[in-house]
Parts: C-alpha cells; sequence; structure tokens
C-alpha cells in the first residue's frame, strides 16, 4: 500500500513538472504596431513598441514570437481572434475598445500636439492693424467729437478763446478744440480757461465724457498695439485652426475636435501621409501624437515648422489582450516596475531624440 502511495506521488511530481517546463518553454505571439519612432520602416522589429515589449519580456523571462500589424485596427481584430496572445505599441485605451479586449496598466500617458509652418510678419503685417476699417473709425470719431466741443466752446467762450472776437472763427474753433484736447488728457496748460458758466458747463460735461471716451480709445489702440506686438501667423493652439486644412489622425474623437473649433478635418492613414501633406502645402497644419511629432520634427522640422504641445487631448497608451490572463498580470507588473523606474520614459526619450 505505502509502495503504491509513493508511486502515485511521484508520478504527480513528474506530470507538474513536465507541465511546468512545457508552460515555461511556450512561445508568446506577440504582434506590434504604431507608425514611426514606434516602429521603424524599413526594419524588421525596430522602434520604441518592440524595445519596450522586450524589456518586459526579459524582465519576465519570456519566450516570444514577434509579428508586425500595419495599424492598431489590424492588430486589434488579431487579438480578438486570440491569432496573438498580446498587441503593443501606441494603443489609446478608450471605452470602445475595452469593450472588446482587455488593456494593461497604461505605460505612457501621452496628448496631441500641432505641427505647422513658421510664418514670419512682414513689415505691412506689422503696419496692417493701425490701417484697420475699427481703428480709422475710432480715431475719425473721436476728431469728430473734438470738433462738436471746440465749435460749442467757441460759441460760448468766443471772446476769450481769440482776441478777435467774432471775427476769429477759424483761430477760435482750433482754440476751443485745443481746449478739449488739454481737457481730456487731463494736461490743463492754463493757457485757455473757461470763463462764462456755459462754458465751465460744457467743459465739465466734457471732463465726464472724456474720461469714458479716452479710457475706450486708449483700450482700442492697446488692442492694436497687442496685435502688432504679439504672436505672428503661425498656427500654435486650437484656436488657430479655425478655418484651415488640418491633417488629423483617422479617429472620430480628434476629427469631432477639430471639427468644433471650426478646423476642416482631412483625416491620414499616418504620420508620413500627413507630413508629406503638410511640406506640400495641401494641408495648414498636422495634429498628431505628440512622440510621433516630435520625432517627425527633429528628423525634418529645421527652421520652417514649429512644434507646439499644448496638452490636447490627452490619452494612455496600453498593451492589448483578449482577456485577463497570467500573463496579463505578469506584464502589468512589469510595466509598473518599468513606469517606476523610470526605464519606460528612457526607451522613449531615447528613440525620439535620436532622431534615427
Amino acid at each position: 500500500m505505502i509502495r503504491v502511495f509513493l508511486l502515485s506521488f511521484c508520478f504527480l511530481i513528474f506530470c507538474n513538472s513536465t507541465i511546468a517546463q512545457t508552460e515555461g518553454d511556450s512561445v508568446i505571439q506577440v504582434g506590434f504596431t504604431g507608425s514611426q519612432p514606434f516602429v521603424i520602416p524599413g526594419t524588421d522589429s525596430e522602434g520604441i513598441s518592440v524595445d519596450l515589449w522586450r524589456e518586459v519580456a526579459f524582465q519576465g523571462d519570456l519566450n516570444y514570437e514577434l509579428t508586425h500589424f500595419k495599424n492598431v485596427t489590424a492588430g486589434l481584430d488579431a487579438v480578438k481572434s486570440q491569432t496573438v496572445d498580446v498587441l503593443v505599441g501606441p494603443i489609446t485605451i478608450n471605452s470602445d475598445r475595452a469593450a472588446n479586449v482587455t488593456f494593461s496598466q497604461p505605460f505612457f500617458e501621452t496628448e496631441m500636439a500641432i505641427l505647422a509652418p513658421k510664418i514670419e510678419q512682414g513689415f505691412w503685417d506689422y503696419v496692417k492693424p493701425i490701417f484697420s476699417t475699427t481703428f480709422l473709425f475710432g480715431v475719425l470719431g473721436l476728431f469728430f467729437l473734438l470738433s462738436i466741443v471746440g465749435v460749442l466752446l467757441w460759441v460760448v467762450e468766443r471772446k476769450t478763446l481769440t482776441p478777435e472776437g467774432k471775427n476769429g472763427t477759424v483761430r477760435g474753433i482750433g482754440n476751443g478744440i485745443w481746449l478739449a484736447i488739454v481737457t481730456m488728457t487731463t494736461v490743463g496748460y492754463g493757457d485757455f480757461a473757461p470763463r462764462t458758466l456755459s462754458g465751465r458747463v460744457i467743459v465739465g460735461i466734457w471732463m465726464i465724457v472724456s474720461l469714458i471716451t479716452a479710457t475706450s480709445f486708449v483700450a482700442g489702440i492697446a488692442t492694436t498695439i497687442s496685435q502688432i506686438k504679439g504672436e505672428d501667423e503661425t498656427i500654435t493652439s486650437l484656436l488657430h485652426l479655425e478655418g484651415k486644412e488640418v491633417a488629423v489622425p483617422d479617429n472620430e474623437k480628434i476629427i469631432d475636435n477639430i471639427t468644433t473649433v471650426g478646423g476642416r478635418p482631412t483625416p491620414v492613414s499616418n504620420i508620413d501621409e500627413g507630413f508629406d501633406r503638410l511640406a506640400n502645402g495641401e494641408v495648414d497644419a498636422l495634429v498628431y501624437d505628440v512622440i510621433a511629432l516630435e520625432y517627425t520634427f527633429n528628423q525634418h522640422g529645421g527652421d520652417e515648422f514649429v512644434l507646439s504641445k499644448k496638452n490636447i487631448l490627452p490619452q494612455n497608451y496600453g498593451f492589448a489582450f483578449f482577456e485577463a490572463t497570467s500573463l496579463k498580470k505578469l506584464v502589468d507588473i512589469e510595466i509598473l516596475k518599468l513606469k517606476e523606474s523610470g526605464e519606460i520614459q528612457k526607451v522613449i526619450d531615447r528613440w525620439v531624440n535620436s532622431g534615427e
């Protein structure tokens, strides 16, 4: 009886060790995807996507085979059909995708950025606001109001405004306008002053009116000056996209946001297509993932383009699994370790800054 028990116990140990060895030797099917620098065109398996998985696999002692997918959609379809065990890359975590696949811990928080041609102002761009309709009408309106006050002061203060009295019409009106100007600006030279009660009433009313008029006019001048000295016509924020042709990823949420600010979105399949459209003048700006844009900017930007990061549509990237398995748990733990050690950021910075 004891012999039978020992034989059974040894058999169970042998079976368990065999199963464990088989599981340890199993090969994980890994799909990877993403635009550059997540996947570098012309290479078998180079880029951020693969480097991140290699770090996870090394720490978890995993055996794997890599399969490249042209885009995230194709990779997620492979996950759903269980053709691959995990899909790695810049896969945005959202509710629609989470209904079909299971996501790992987010490995990176990213955002959209704007790449646009640098447009410098010429001389006319600096002086053009001065000749705007609003500014000119404001100046003409002020002169007209000063003229009315000058005439009224001349009517009631003829003898004090000109030695010639009634015969000095032009000079008297001119002096009345001068009195209105020095009163409005609170200079008060004292060369002219109202002597009659009517004149004092007119000047008193003008003092109150001029406070409002001068404030409004100064505000208009300040606005014009700020337009002259402010930002040039280079697109640097979402508000600048109004009425502009904008290349964007084929993503409904991003397209809706560009449409909301008045832009005209043009979906592109990848960042290379978007940059080509921008460089050829087919679009006015390119809105894309900040990592991909930084990489492209470092390669081709130079002094011709401006990259603006304005915290547009923040989102998280994660790995995709068909269901929550022991593999997902292991990957989650390794991702957290890599985030805590800063290794993920180092991998991303290495590719973005290398411009390779």
